[in-house]
C-alpha cells in the first residue's frame, strides 16, 4: 500500500489581506505650491504672448517706416501744416484752431487732442492728422454743407444765424460758408434743444434737403423764390410747407417724389399765370396727382357780397 503525496499549504504573506486605505489628503503647504507653480507658468505665457506681440508690432512700424525711430529720437518742432478739405475752411483757419506752439516737436502733438479742437467746430464733420517727417502736420477736413438757415439764440447769447446740415446738425459757419449762403430758405416750425454749447440734431432734415436739391436742380427759378420752409406739420402729416414770393404756401407731400410734384408746380403756376385774376393763396400738392387744390385771395368783396374764399381744382392728366 502506497503513501498518497502529501500537499504542503502555499504560505500567504500581509500582502495578499485586502486593504482598503483613503488616500492621504494634500497638506495646505503643497496646495500653495502647487497653486504658486500653476500662476507662474500661466504668467510664463503670458509674457511670452506679450513679448512676440510687441515684436510683431515694432517689426510692422519699421516696415512701414524705417526713420520712424530715428526721427523719433531727434524730433523738431512743426514747421508746415498743410490742409486739405473738401470745403470753405482754410489754412488760416485750421492754425488758429489748432493753436500749436512754434517751439513743440512733431512728435510731441497729442493728435487726439489737436482733433478734438477741430470736431468742437461742427461744421467739420471729420478730422484726420497725420505727421510727416520731419516737421510737417497734414490735416484732411470732411466738412458739413448748409441746406437751410435759422435764426437762435444759446444761453447767455444775442440772436444769431445758424446753419443746418442734412444730418440736423445746427452749426455756426465759419470761413466764407457763412457769406455764401445767403440764398438758402429761412427753416421754420422745428424746436431747438440745447445741448453743451450747441443744440441737438434735428429730425426730417433729410427729407427736407431732397426737396430742396431736387428744387435747386430741376426747377432753379421756382427755388430762387422760396424764402421759408417749415417743418411744423411734417412728423403729425408729412407735409412740408414752402413760402415763396408768389404763393404764400405750397405744400408738399412725403408719399410721392419731389420731382413729380414740383414738375406739377410749375405746370399750375404756368397755367394761373396767364388767366389769374387774383393772387395765390395756397397750394396744396399732398393730396395727390388726381386735382390739386388752389386757394385763391380776392380783392374784399363789395358790401353784400359772397365773402367766400374761392378755391379751384386743377384736373391733371398723367
Amino acid at each position: 500500500m502506497s503513501d498518497s503525496p502529501t500537499t504542503t499549504p502555499t504560505a500567504r504573506s500581509w500582502r495578499d489581506i485586502p486593504q482598503q486605505i483613503t488616500p492621504r489628503a494634500m497638506s495646505r503647504e503643497g496646495r500653495r505650491r502647487l497653486t504658486a507653480r500653476t500662476l507662474r507658468n500661466i504668467a510664463l505665457v503670458v509674457t511670452g504672448v506679450s513679448l512676440a506681440c510687441g515684436s510683431w508690432l515694432v517689426w510692422n512700424v519699421l516696415q512701414d517706416d524705417p526713420n520712424r525711430w530715428a526721427a523719433a529720437a531727434n524730433s523738431r518742432p512743426v514747421e508746415h501744416i498743410v490742409v486739405e478739405t473738401d470745403g470753405v475752411l482754410d489754412q488760416a483757419w485750421v492754425e488758429a484752431t489748432l493753436q500749436i506752439p512754434r517751439d513743440v516737436g512733431l512728435m510731441e502733438l497729442d493728435l487726439y487732442a489737436l482733433r478734438e479742437r477741430l470736431l468742437a467746430h461742427r461744421q467739420v464733420k471729420s478730422a484726420v492728422l497725420k505727421r510727416e517727417y520731419p516737421d510737417t502736420l497734414r490735416v484732411v477736413l470732411e466738412e458739413r454743407t448748409a441746406v437751410v438757415k435759422l435764426k437762435a439764440q444759446l444761453a447767455g447769447a444775442e440772436l444769431r444765424d445758424f446753419l443746418v446740415a442734412r444730418d440736423g446738425t445746427v452749426f455756426a459757419g465759419h470761413g466764407s460758408l457763412a457769406q455764401e449762403q445767403t440764398d438758402l430758405p429761412w427753416l421754420a416750425g422745428v424746436r431747438l434743444v440745447p445741448a453743451g454749447d450747441g443744440f441737438e440734431p434735428l429730425g426730417h432734415i433729410d427729407r427736407l434737403a431732397d426737396l430742396l436739391a431736387t428744387a435747386r436742380t430741376d426747377a432753379p427759378l421756382l427755388y430762387a423764390d422760396w424764402r421759408i420752409v417749415s417743418l411744423e406739420h411734417i412728423a403729425r402729416d408729412g407735409h412740408i410747407v414752402v413760402r415763396s414770393a408768389r404763393v404764400p404756401e405750397i405744400i408738399f407731400g412725403l408719399r410721392e417724389d419731389f420731382y413729380t410734384q414740383i414738375a406739377r408746380l410749375d405746370y399750375i403756376l404756368d397755367e394761373i399765370r396767364g388767366r389769374a385774376v387774383a393772387p395765390m393763396r395756397s397750394i396744396n400738392l399732398a393730396i395727390g396727382p388726381a386735382q390739386v387744390p388752389v386757394a385763391m385771395d380776392l380783392p374784399p368783396p363789395v358790401s353784400g357780397a359772397d365773402r367766400g374764399v374761392p378755391s379751384v381744382r386743377f384736373p391733371l392728366h398723367n
